[in-house]
């Protein structure tokens, strides 16, 4: 078995200033683990200062900033010397067209080869997660479908036109889709062949949950758009089928339990999706969450013309279904109420004054 504890040694964790990388950095030093946190930039406090501050002696870890950038091969090998886990979040992100869908699709592979082979240098890692996504396993299926780790996202595309290579350079979220699909396979199949470590994929959905920091809010990003439902504007993703929200906490913490359990082996997956069907609600049902959570605020609805659509296309596309039950049974992860996830996602995004908000008063004004 390649399960770690705090007594086995540091852990290195790529992509730390992220979102989702700075959850996993909080669940590790809440552990007692000595994290080195990977940055692309230590030189921009919106991306560093948060994670600074768990030094501050409330956890039992510590945490070494180390620079290090996923596309230079053999930038990680100092990072993971002498580490006995590496915890791989970062990944090229096409949100605010920062990147285009080739380099994408290179910036998983690529980067996430350059990762185990920093790994098979370190030789003392045993055991690495990968941060996928559950684009990785949603594929074309009938409403109502319930998905689980068993679905890749290349299944059921004998007639999908878009499923093909060409698509890699002009389609963002089929780049994404086929280079999680494609870095999955080709992560445990180099792990394997080693033999000294194993390769754990995560593949969460809708991520939402407080965040930490300015850095954190991407454009296009899923609390992005909830964010602008705080501001008055109408809900921008993800109105023609369901938000299935899995917390950004409950992500951090699933990354750290797979570290330590025994039950995961090479190759194994687990989805963070939904914890039961409170978790999954199209924009009206969400409207009338957020609403009730800030009734103070005048928070958007569903898009302009909203009504025309269903009348002439039908109710939204009642997908995707999926539900943590693995991560639950298997890890033991207890995940938070979905009105705690949407409450502190708008609380944090208030905070930091990433929207203004559409108080009812001033708009009564």
């Amino acid at each position: 078995m390649s399960a770690i504890t705090p007594a086995n040694g540091p852990v290195a964790v790529t992509g730390a200033s992220g979102y989702i990388g700075s959850h996993v950095v909080i669940a590790l030093i809440k552990r007692g683990y000595r994290v080195r946190a990977c940055v692309t930039d230590q030189s921009n406090p919106d991306k560093t200062a948060h994670l600074i501050a768990l030094n501050s002696g409330v956890y039992p870890g510590r945490l070494e900033l180390v620079t290090a950038n996923l596309l230079v091969e053999g930038s990680y090998d100092e990072a993971f010397a002498g580490c006995s886990a590496v915890l791989h979040v970062g990944s090229a992100m096409g949100y605010g067209n920062a990147n285009n869908p080739r380099q994408v699709y290179d910036g998983a592979v690529n980067g996430t080869r350059n990762i185990l082979n920093s790994v098979k240098k370190a030789g003392t890692v045993k055991r690495v997660i990968y941060t996928s996504s559950f684009s990785a396993i949603a594929h074309p299926a009938p409403p109502g479908y319930v998905f689980s780790e068993k679905d890749w996202a290349s299944d059921n595309r004998g007639n999908d036109r878009n499923w093909t290579p060409e698509s890699v350079d002009t389609n963002g979220e089929v780049a994404y889709a086929m280079a999680k699909v494609a870095t999955e396979r080709m992560a445990s199949s180099i792990a394997a062949e080693d033999g000294r470590f194993d390769v754990i994929s995560v593949c969460p959905l809708v991520v939402l949950g407080p965040l930490l920091s300015r850095a954190h809010d991407l454009a296009g990003a899923w609390h992005w758009f909830l964010g602008r439902m705080l501001a008055g504007k109408p809900c921008g993703r993800g109105w023609q089928h369901l938000w299935n929200i899995v917390d950004v906490r409950d992500v951090g913490e699933a990354h750290a339990l797979i570290a330590e359990s025994e039950r995961c082996t090479n190759g194994m997956r687990y989805q963070l999706t939904a914890t039961d069907r409170s978790g999954e609600m199209n924009a009206m049902e969400l409207h009338e969450q957020l609403a009730r959570l800030f009734p103070h605020l005048a928070v958007g609805g569903a898009p302009k013309g909203y009504d025309e659509i269903i009348a002439k296309h039908g109710k939204p596309f009642d997908a995707p279904r999926a539900y943590s039950d693995r991560a639950r049974h298997d890890l033991g992860l207890k995940t938070h109420a979905i009105d705690d996830t949407l409450f502190e996602t708008g609380r944090t995004i208030i905070e930091l004054g990433l929207i203004k908000p559409a108080y009812k008063q001033q708009l009564q004004a």
